[in-house]
């Protein structure tokens, strides 16, 4: 038997299975083997003091310092901690979904590496999780966040939030979005949320974030903000993201015309030929109930499909070799990751 699927997601991800543990931490990295180290470890300290069941993944995406023999090592130290590897530097849109598909929490949160946003703003977005918000995001613009900022840093962090702020201010009146910090490194999600959410992004770079909102707003998942405080020690991570701004104009030109196309919104995306696909996934899941139903869906079909999506094509088989979840699935050029599996990669 074989069928089409929605496109944007692997109906066989772990995402889409019925949680295992409590919490998901998704951190990407890249170059980061400077305190990398004692930043995970300190995040894993946290986590064990919030006295739930948790993970940690971190998606390696083809760092050309030592940070992969750190995370190795760490992985082998600490059983709650998987390392998950890009085939290549990816990005970082490619490595919090390759993270987020893989995930097995109630409750998912991502953030970024350098560790700036403070571990208690990472337990106020769960509390929210818990409390029934489906997308919650750490803001650094309300006027209740903070800053703690190296005196060498002062200037170079008040340039970056001013140009952060002009940044936004163009996603929001391009996209029509209200939310006033779309590159927060901080976000939450409920798993059903997360499934319904991951299932149509296809920006591999520094712009997925805005993805998520537009998709969260076509599905009426409301989004929740919360102030955070910001440490600022060095500026080793976050000098690459701020050059980055100026070189993704063609990203914010792609992800427009993804939306004008209708790839966003809860039917299947239309091909080059103008035609839209046979899904066989639930529209939109309301529960883990339908995350499992969803996932019986994808076991009972053999699959196999081909898409184009803002002319780059994925390929995916049901081809699966014996002990490889992966095999049979090939994502062509830049696109996205199906998932990636949690056994070890062959240049381990």
């Amino acid at each position: 038997m074989s069928t089409e699927t929605r496109s944007g997601t692997d109906v066989d991800s772990p995402l889409m299975r019925r949680s295992s543990t409590h919490l998901s931490v998704v951190v990407g990295c890249y170059n980061a083997g400077k305190q990398l180290e004692k930043r995970v470890r300190a995040l894993v300290d946290f986590l064990y003091s919030t006295r739930r069941d948790f993970e940690v993944l971190i998606v390696e995406d083809g760092s050309a310092d030592e940070s992969l023999p750190i995370l190795r090592r760490l992985e082998a130290e600490v059983p709650v901690i998987t390392v998950l590897r890009n085939p290549r530097n990816m990005g970082k849109g490619y490595s919090i979904r390759n993270g987020i598909l893989n995930s097995r929490g109630k409750y998912i949160i991502f953030t970024d590496v350098d560790m700036v946003y403070a571990m208690e703003n990472l337990a106020a977005v769960l509390e929210r999780l818990e409390s029934g918000a489906p997308l919650v995001v750490g803001n650094r613009r309300l006027a209740e966040s903070v800053y703690v900022v190296n005196n060498s840093l002062v200037k170079y962090v008040y340039r970056r939030h001013r140009m952060g702020i002009a940044f936004n201010t163009l996603v929001r009146l391009l996209f029509g979005l209200r939310i006033r910090d779309t590159q927060s490194g901080l976000k939450g999600f409920a798993r059903s949320a997360a499934a319904t959410i991951f299932q149509r992004l296809y920006t591999d770079g520094f712009l997925f974030d805005i993805e998520i909102f537009i998709r969260s707003r076509a599905l009426g998942i409301p989004v929740v903000e919360i102030p955070v405080r910001l440490t600022y020690e060095d500026d080793i991570t976050t000098v690459g993201q701020f050059q980055y701004l100026f070189s993704v104009i063609p990203e914010l030109v792609h992800i427009k015309a993804l939306e004008l196309r209708g790839a966003y919104r809860n039917r299947d995306v239309p091909s080059r030929g103008g035609h839209a696909g046979t899904g066989t996934a639930a529209t939109q899941l309301s529960g883990e109930h339908d995350v499992a139903a969803q996932d019986s869906v994808a076991r009972q079909a053999n699959v196999e499909r081909r898409e184009t999506i803002g002319g780059s094509e994925f390929v995916q088989t049901s081809a699966t070799a014996e002990g490889d979840s992966t095999a049979g699935r090939t994502p062509a050029s830049h696109l996205r990751p199906a998932w990636t599996s949690r056994a070890p990669d062959p240049q381990r």
